[in-house]
């Protein structure tokens, strides 16, 4: 699951997934206020109220018992305690003249070395991620179809528009609403006759926007518009061999119609060029 998070800058960054949430937890980038949400449509909420995450509490961190320093580890420590301090060493050496000895102090300076690319990989590493999660999320949301109420609002604004392309939720949705509201109608006509009425009203509405989108949604798949006639003449041939009582025929073409509605059908539910084709740009890609 994608998890989305706000930073000290007020950026929105999203993870892939808890275990990540959880790296950048240990990491201090996220605290118990930070906000989050779980998936792209969440709400938001604070981080210690989403479950599997662990915030480690300054109680547990004073209870835990401290290693045993071994030898190596006592002396790196005793040296980076006391950087650029002046330590005296007294030896003594032995005049070459009589037995006497005197002390010299000898100075030594220890440097010590700071690195600087640690800090600095430091200081961008929130940049490297902001960037990423960002890039990572603008591709998700350019990958994603419309909704009911966009599919609606698209199909009418391109009533009479022939050309393009449109996307299976586009078009599916649209058909979704076209049979919503008829069922309505039929529902509402069985209790008033006046309904049946404004629902034949209600279909030569949507009959030419439906035709249009569905052209386009083939030309998504970079197939002509005119594919969606395909099972007209079988149904047409039907019709008039069960008008002249050919049983035989009417049967035939009866089965050739509906294989051609099954193709028809497919050809709709095709996920659609993921590149440009002849028709156009692929409407996916287009969506802001």
């Amino acid at each position: 699951m994608i998890y989305k998070f706000i930073d000290n800058n007020g950026s929105e960054i999203s993870v892939n997934s808890l275990e990540s949430l959880q790296g950048l937890v240990d990491s201090d980038t996220i605290n118990e206020s930070t906000k989050v949400k779980a998936g792209l449509r969440g709400k938001w909420t604070t981080a210690s109220e989403i479950e599997g995450l662990s915030f480690i509490k300054e109680e547990e961190i004073q209870n835990t018992p401290e290693p045993e320093e071994d030898i190596k580890s006592f002396i790196t420590q005793s040296e980076s305690s006391v950087p650029e301090e002046e330590t005296k060493e007294v030896s003594k050496t032995k005049s070459q003249d009589d037995d006497e000895y005197e002390y010299v102090e000898e100075i030594v300076e220890e440097e010590v070395e700071v690195d600087e690319d640690s800090n600095e990989d430091k200081g961008d590493n929130s940049d490297y991620y902001t960037e990423k999660f960002n890039k990572q999320n603008e591709e998700e949301e350019e990958s994603m179809g419309l909704n009911l109420p966009e599919a609606v609002k698209t199909c009418f604004k391109k009533y009479f528009d022939f050309k393009g392309r449109a996307s299976r939720s586009e078009y599916w949705y649209f058909t979704l609403f076209i049979l919503i509201g008829y069922a309505i109608g039929i529902t509402l006509g069985l209790m008033a006759p006046v309904f049946f009425i404004i629902n034949g009203v209600f279909f030569l509405l949507v009959i030419i926007p439906w035709v249009a989108v569905a052209a386009r949604r083939l030309h998504d798949i970079n197939k002509s518009g005119w594919f969606q006639i395909i099972p007209l003449p079988a149904g047409i041939l039907e019709f008039i061999f069960a008008e002249s009582r050919q049983e035989t025929l009417e049967i035939i073409f009866l089965i050739i119609g509906l294989i051609l509605y099954v193709y028809l059908i497919v050809l709709l539910c095709t996920a659609g060029d993921s590149k440009q084709n002849r028709f156009g740009k692929n409407p996916l890609k287009t969506k802001k």
